[in-house]
């Protein structure tokens, strides 16, 4: 996953050098917006990956069981970010008349693509629900695991299926959604109990709400980075955009950002206008600051409790194999969480994990830990369990298929399949997993 990460990264830029400084007929828009980056810009296919095959060496396999943590389809942002929006668009007819002045470095087609731009007003009124994108994302989703593993998924009831959401509609959408993609039928969907036991552990977690979670102190690397001269030049190069007598804030720089993530549509691949107000290297600057806030709230910049926690789904992706080698488990299970969680795993697995931490003094272009391709909209992991017998044998063992959005985790397992052996190596620790470093069980629903 990381060099195909890091070929589409480069083939881009490479890509880029010989295209204008407008934003309208740049060939090779930038598109990652840390988590709120639309699914389909960084997803693989699972129908394109090792789950194609039925033989696996020497042997011949069969998929028995599929289990998936899924994080809810692209959403409306929250009321404050929405509030924040919608205050910076009254300032569209004086962005326009700026530029008409000679006071703005926008192209032409950039102001009118921005002046004809239509407001979406779900997206201030619907706070934090998925919308129509974040619902096509889970839908494709289960349309691709139904095409992959027809043998499995075509006929499935409510019997072999289990779906569970953590607390909140937009999970429940996205498990509609889901269900859409898998079948016709209406399959039940269930939400977690208030301890979250599997789907989102730290929301009980009362040590990590009061230490982290709660804690403004947790984005003090934040804070840093936009005293340093590469924020602050990012800073000037959109005032001069922007073509603007006023005093940008931080706050003020996120909702022009927002505006320009959020009205970005990745299925229909219809870039935002409001992206015009940033260059390639302002959008890598504001990536970052989302890279640092996931790192120290849910990533390993908490790892005292996100290594632990993180723990938990992946207990519960081996007991369900077990299970199913048995003949006693689901066909598939589904879980629809939060990104929170979605970190924590990867915290637990040790992936992407940097030789030092991010910091607030200056950006490391070649981190490891990157949200856009780790933590973007409907982002998941997948488990599948395969059935195998070599050839002429009648006796079976099994092995297990990871991924990650859809591409192959190479840095598991060969081509990402692990054996039964290599997989129960991984993960049987996280069998004795225990969260006493929780200390007291945290009981308000956030």
């Amino acid at each position: 996953m990381k060099l195909l990460i890091s070929i589409i990264v480069i083939w881009c830029c490479v890509k880029c050098v010989f295209t204008s400084q407008c934003y309208w007929n740049n060939a090779c828009k930038y598109k990652y917006f840390s988590s709120k980056t639309p699914y389909e810009i960084i997803r693989g296919d699972i129908r394109d990956s090792i789950a194609k095959r039925r033989d696996f060496g020497n042997k011949q396999c069969e998929p028995i069981s599929i289990w998936v943590t899924v994080r809810h389809g692209k959403r409306n942002p929250s009321t404050k970010f929405a509030e924040d929006i919608k205050a910076f668009l009254t300032y569209r007819d004086d962005i326009i008349a700026s530029y008409k002045m000679g006071n703005s470095t926008l192209c032409a087609q950039d102001i009118e693509n921005i002046k004809n731009w239509e407001v979406d007003t779900d997206m201030f009124v619907r706070h934090n629900e998925i919308d129509a994108e974040g619902y096509q994302e889970l839908v494709n989703i289960a349309q691709r695991f139904k095409e992959a593993f027809p043998e499995l998924l075509n006929e499935i009831q409510n019997k072999d299926y289990e779906i569970l959401t953590a607390y909140g509609s937009r999970m429940t959408d996205s498990a509609k959604a889901f269900n859409e993609g898998l079948t016709p039928y209406n399959l039940t969907i269930s939400e977690a109990e208030n301890n979250y036991s599997v789907l989102a552990p730290y929301a009980s977690c009362g040590r990590y709400q009061i230490d982290v979670r709660r804690n403004p102190n947790i984005y003090a690397e934040e804070v840093v980075y936009t005293g340093t001269a590469e924020y602050q030049n990012m800073k000037e190069r959109l005032l001069r955009k922007l073509g603007l007598d006023v005093d940008l804030t931080s706050n003020n720089i996120t909702a022009i950002y927002d505006l320009c993530r959020y009205s970005w549509e990745g299925i229909n691949n219809k870039p935002s206008p409001w992206c015009a107000l940033f260059t390639e290297e302002d959008l890598q600057v504001l990536e970052y600051i989302g890279d640092i806030r996931h790192y120290y709230r849910n990533g390993y910049g908490a790892s005292k409790y996100t290594k632990i926690l993180g723990q938990i789904p992946l207990s519960d992706m081996l007991t369900k194999f077990e299970e199913a080698k048995r003949g006693r488990g689901k066909t598939l299970v589904t879980y629809v969480t939060h990104a929170t969680m979605l970190d924590m795993i990867l915290v637990a697995l040790n992936l992407h994990n940097d030789t030092n931490p991010l910091m607030g003094t200056h950006r490391n272009i070649y981190r490891k830990w990157r949200s856009t391709f780790l933590s973007p909209f409907a982002n998941n992991l997948i488990g599948v369990l395969y059935r195998c017998s070599s050839y002429g044998s009648i006796d079976y063992d099994y092995n297990v298929a990871l991924y990650w959005n859809e591409l192959p985790l190479l840095e598991l397992c060969k081509e990402g399949v692990c054996s039964w052996w290599e997989f129960q190596k991984l993960f049987k620790p996280f069998l004795n997993t225990n969260v006493d470093v929780c200390e007291f069980r945290w009981t308000t629903v956030d």
